[in-house]
């Protein structure tokens, strides 16, 4: 029975779980089993720790309550700073399917690799999972999971294909008779950008056609001064293949600043699809971002944490994207 005249704790302190169980006259125990929404509490003690709660104003702490349950209602999510016109495409619907599981999104954006681990060793521990959109390291804790490369360890790298889609949109623009391909990536430690440029490369090798350096484009961070000295220099390219639609978009309007045509005189292609491709003048061709099956099998492997069950993936399985032409594609064997 729950004595409201009296109080286990003084004003300059905050209330334990140890004072709500002595005033409640009830175990720690019971007490973590009621607030973690535990069966098997008796009606008068659930009572009796539910009127304690509120007598003490006690709030349990978020790692207290995930320790009791051992669960969460969160799910972590770190993403680039740099990503985040990305970000706006898929957190919507990532949020929607993570409520539907119960669970609040929590969402800390990072600017480079060392503050992504930071950022990802806050959360781990408050969250039932934590998602990255970049690949994360072997090292990392065992609840993170990489939005777009569901690879086990001691497997080879599975999920989204990013050499294909980059392989993909090289043949296109090169059935469209351009030889001379710029390819535009985040930078040389992103791991999708790496399979990017090696499916670029092996493109090339299939037809027969050098390999220029200076057409590899990288943003590092800075995607304006990274298409300035690509359109500064005197390297011939007809086409450029961007990872992101931002990326093409930033480069549609700097080509329109020096006078240069889209598709007339560059063609871009881009990688993602987004919203914005559509609205983009011309429409931007695309080899296009899945990222309603990537969310699938996210939200598959958020599930497996949350039951306690082994996150199984078929062995080899990736996925691919598919052409989406529009009108910033230009057929120069037509000229």
């Amino acid at each position: 029975m729950v004595l409201l005249g009296e109080n286990c704790h003084t004003e300059n302190t905050m209330p334990t779980i140890d004072d709500v169980a002595k005033l409640a006259n009830v175990s720690r125990a019971t007490v973590s089993r009621v607030l973690t929404g535990t069966r098997g509490v008796r009606d008068d003690s659930r009572e009796a720790v539910l009127k304690a709660v509120e007598v003490l104003d006690y709030r349990p702490s978020f790692a207290a309550q995930t320790l009791a349950s051992n669960t969460s209602g969160y799910i972590g999510m770190v993403l680039p700073a740099h990503e985040a016109s990305f970000s706006a495409t898929l957190l919507p619907r990532l949020s929607l399917a993570v409520k539907a599981l119960n669970k609040s999104l929590l969402i800390q954006y990072v600017n480079d690799e060392n503050e992504q681990k930071a950022a990802i060793h806050s959360l781990h521990h408050q969250c039932a999972a934590v998602v990255t959109l970049s690949h994360a390291s072997s090292d990392m804790p065992a609840n993170v999971i990489a939005f777009d490369a569901f690879s086990t360890k001691g497997s080879a790298s599975q999920g989204y294909n990013y050499a294909f889609a980059a392989e993909s949109a090289c043949r296109y623009v090169l059935g469209k008779g351009h030889r001379n391909i710029a390819l535009l990536v985040d930078n040389e430690d992103d791991v999708a950008s790496k399979q990017m440029l090696e499916g670029y490369r092996s493109v090339l090798q299939n037809y027969s056609l050098p390999f220029n350096r200076q057409l590899l484009v990288m943003a590092n961070n800075n995607i304006e001064q990274a298409l300035l000295k690509l359109i500064n220099s005197f390297t011939k390219y007809t086409a450029i293949i961007a990872k992101r639609d931002s990326y093409a978009a930033e480069a549609m309007r700097l080509l329109r600043e020096f006078n240069i045509a889209v598709p007339q005189e560059v063609s871009i292609v881009s990688l993602e699809d987004s919203p914005l491709a559509a609205l983009l003048y011309p429409p931007l061709t695309c080899i296009a971002y899945p990222v309603d099956q990537l969310l699938e099998q996210c939200l598959q492997r958020i599930q497996s944490l949350i039951d306690g069950h082994p996150v199984f993936v078929e062995e080899g399985k990736s996925i691919t994207g598919r052409l989406v032409a529009r009108a910033s594609v230009t057929d120069i064997n037509a000229i």
